[in-house]
Formats: C-alpha cells, sequence, structure tokens
C-alpha cells in the first residue's frame, strides 16, 4: 500500500490557499484528503496561505477561509491564526526568507538575473517522480525551460515560494490537484539544487461541472457560503465530496467524516475526473436532513423562515415536512401558506366541480368538534367516497382553496396546525370566488 511508503519523520500535510475572495468547494476537497491522509497518520495538518498576489488579495478572506473550513469540520495544527513552529504562515510575511534563498542559488551558479526578475537554470535533465495516485510520472529534460523564480517586484513566484515553504515546514507529503502536476517537475529541479529530499507527491483528479470544464470560481456556483445559506448540511456536503474522488471499499454512499478517515487510502482515490452533480447533493442532504432530531430540525428550520414563528410551531410542523425538503431553504415555500393567506383567483381552479368541492367542505369541516387529524379525517374521507367523488381532484381543490399552492405538506395535517377557524375562513373565502 502507498501509505506504508511514508517518511520516517513525523508526517505533515499542507493546503496553501489564496485569500482572493472567498472559501469554495476546491479548498474543501483539498483539506478533506489531506485532512483523511493526516489524521489517518497521526501527523500535522499545516494550512498556509499564499498571499504574494497583491492585486487579488482580499483582506476579510482570511476569517471567510477559516469559518468555511471550520464548518465542514476541518481544524488544522499550525497556521496564521494558530501560529507554530514553522511560522509565519503567509507567503506575504516570508519575502526575506526567499530572497536568502535566490541569493543561494545565484551564488551556486544555478539562477542569473535576467531584466530585473530572476531566473532559475534548466537543468536539462529527466525528471520522474513516484506519484502516489497515478504511478510513474517523466517529463522530459527539455521541458523545464529557464523560468523565473522572483519577479522583478520581488515578490517570489509560485513554484519557487511553495518549494521554500515546503521544505522549511518540512512538508512530507504534497497532495494537490492534478493541474500541478506540470508545476512539479520545476519544484522537483529545485529541491535538488538545494540538496534536499522532496517530499512524497500526489495529485487527485480537479472537479468538475456538467460540461465536463474545471470548476471556475467566475463561472460556477462554488462558494461554500452559498451551499450554507441554501441550507445544505456540512456533513452531506463532506459526505459528497468523499463519493466524488474516492471510492468506500464497502460501496456505501453514506457516511461520515470519521468514517472516511478510517477507510481512506491514496489507492482508492478516483483517477478520472468527479463531476460536481448537485442532483446528487441534494438527495444526500435530504437524506441527512431525515436523520435529524426534530428538536434540533426545528430550530435549525427557524434560521431559513422569514417570518416569526414559535419554536412551538416549528416541532408541529417537522415531521409533517421532513421527507419533503432536500435543502432547509426549501422550509420557506413549503410553510409560507400557514402565516400569508393565500391569494385566491377562479383561474386557479380547474375542476368544474371546484365550488360544489369548497362547499361540501365546509359543511363538513363546520361539525368537527374536537379539531384533531382523526376528526379531520373521518369528517372528509368517508363523505367524499360517499358523494362518488374522486379523491385526487376533490382534495387537490381543497388544498387549493386553503393554502393556494400545488405542493403542500400532507393537507389534513397542515389543516389541524392552521386551526379550524382558520381553514373555515379561507374556505369561505374561495367560496366567494366563485359565488361573486
Amino acid at each position: 500500500m502507498v501509505e506504508s511508503i511514508l517518511m520516517a519523520k513525523q508526517v505533515r500535510v499542507r493546503i496553501a490557499p489564496s485569500p482572493t475572495g472567498f472559501a469554495h468547494v476546491g479548498n474543501a476537497y483539498a483539506a478533506l484528503f489531506n485532512y483523511a491522509f493526516v489524521k489517518k497518520n497521526n501527523g500535522t495538518f499545516v494550512l498556509r496561505l499564499e498571499d504574494t498576489d497583491r492585486k487579488r488579495h482580499v483582506e476579510e478572506a482570511e476569517e471567510v477561509l477559516y469559518a468555511g473550513l471550520s464548518w465542514l469540520g476541518f481544524s488544522w495544527d499550525e497556521g496564521p491564526d494558530k501560529g507554530g513552529p514553522y511560522a509565519p504562515y503567509r507567503q506575504s510575511e516570508r519575502l526575506e526568507r526567499y530572497k536568502e534563498r535566490v541569493g543561494q542559488l545565484i551564488k551556486d551558479g544555478l539562477a542569473y538575473e535576467d531584466e530585473g526578475a530572476v531566473r532559475f537554470k534548466n537543468p536539462g535533465q529527466e525528471v520522474s517522480w513516484n506519484d502516489l495516485i497515478h504511478g510513474e510520472i517523466k517529463f522530459p529534460g527539455d521541458q523545464i525551460t529557464d523560468f523565473v523564480i522572483l519577479k522583478s517586484d520581488g515578490f517570489p513566484t509560485y513554484n519557487f515560494a511553495v518549494v521554500i515553504d515546503d521544505i522549511d515546514m518540512e512538508i512530507s507529503h504534497v497532495i494537490r490537484g492534478e493541474e500541478h502536476i506540470s508545476n512539479t517537475p520545476r519544484q522537483l529541479a529545485l529541491y535538488k539544487a538545494f540538496g534536499v529530499t522532496p517530499p512524497q507527491f500526489s495529485h487527485y483528479s480537479t472537479l468538475r461541472n456538467s460540461e465536463h470544464k474545471k470548476l471556475s470560481k467566475r463561472r460556477d456556483p462554488v462558494d461554500l457560503r452559498l451551499y450554507r445559506e441554501q441550507g445544505y448540511l456540512p456533513e452531506a456536503l463532506v459526505n459528497f465530496l468523499c463519493l466524488l474522488g474516492w471510492s468506500h471499499p464497502e460501496g456505501k454512499e453514506v457516511f461520515g467524516l470519521e468514517e472516511f478517515i478510517e477507510k481512506f487510502t491514496l489507492e482508492r482515490v478516483r483517477k478520472a475526473g468527479p463531476i460536481f452533480d448537485t442532483k446528487k447533493l441534494d438527495w444526500l442532504n435530504g437524506l441527512y436532513i431525515r436523520q435529524m432530531d426534530n428538536v434540533a430540525l426545528a430550530s435549525t428550520l427557524n434560521k431559513f423562515i422569514s417570518a416569526d414563528t414559535s419554536a412551538q410551531f416549528l416541532l408541529q410542523v417537522v415531521p409533517i415536512i421532513k421527507e419533503r425538503i432536500n435543502k432547509l431553504s426549501d422550509v420557506e415555500n413549503l410553510l409560507r401558506f400557514f402565516w400569508e393567506k393565500p391569494q385566491i383567483g377562479r383561474e386557479m381552479f380547474e375542476n368544474e366541480k371546484s365550488v360544489e368541492f369548497i362547499s361540501f367542505a365546509l359543511e363538513a369541516l363546520r361539525g368537527t368538534e374536537n379539531w384533531t387529524l382523526e376528526s379531520v379525517n373521518e369528517a372528509l374521507a368517508q363523505r367524499v367516497k360517499n358523494k362518488g367523488y374522486k379523491t385526487g381532484e376533490f382534495f387537490m381543490c381543497l388544498r387549493l382553496a386553503v393554502t393556494g399552492q400545488k405542493i403542500t405538506p400532507p393537507l389534513n395535517e397542515s389543516m389541524v396546525i392552521l386551526g379550524k377557524e382558520e381553514v373555515l375562513v379561507r374556505l369561505e373565502t374561495a367560496q366567494k370566488v366563485f359565488l361573486t
């Protein structure tokens, strides 16, 4: 197994996002693999910020990044917010270190100045490594040109800074997206120039959208805040990300982060590009919602309802909507009729017997003394059958009259929660639409 090919020193991995706006699913995906690997190997998880692109840097993005990863259940051992023995963990605070290392390469004749920048000399040698996901990868020596390591503005390039950081922070394993495969030969050349044994590299396939294009921050909905605001549970999103890039050895689709860590191996990471299919995410999220305790779900739903609703009301509606929502944000449209009277118009009712149905329901429900589900069922079901009405047609008409919607929680249960007085008022309003 590749996991047995570990360095003698402690396992140390890192993620190194750029604080350029928001935490996105790509950050979460990278964190997931690194977190699982390091937890399984009792190592150290480092969060480092690649913030040398000052034009794209967003000051508040750091806190947003921390919040997004923490929401998903990922914690790190070292980082800008926590400190650590290899601080600083922001590249912008390590500029003197980069210049020092550039000076060393120039002194050794391995780099040279070029129009204010500094370039690393092409070693002209074939580069190969055993990728822990893809196996052996080779690059011909002539593909590694003299490349810039320090720009004229004094900031290092990505390929140079990441090597210095990984050396200084004693990173043992680099687990990152496949778009970095082409960067690895340059980085290996730098490790060799510094006489340092490189970390072991693993490159997973990056996430793709429904058009099989790499997920883009500019084109696709990838902001983690969007998923939180729409009412996706963090456990469901993590489970979904696990399924995208890895296969459970028992073929399971529903499992938590702890089980993922227990079963995780780099050997089971898929090489094919996974498709970020939100339909599958919705399905998974619905499963996790239905597993929630009713009290906990009621409390959570309160954040997704604009109306001022009571805890008692939420506890009443949770059992009748739990099977009908895939996202917590679905609840607003599903329940709005409870606090907003429906706008009734004759055009809503397609059945020619609509006014007859409504009048019959009024008569049946007025005589209901104990307003319980049992009494409402008894008042309507048998009488509808005795009248010879088609059940589906009758209750659709009644649903429209009471809620103004075709899709709602179970109607009779909803009417019990609304209360007898309110249901009769709504039916009378609907009746007048036909009689005036």
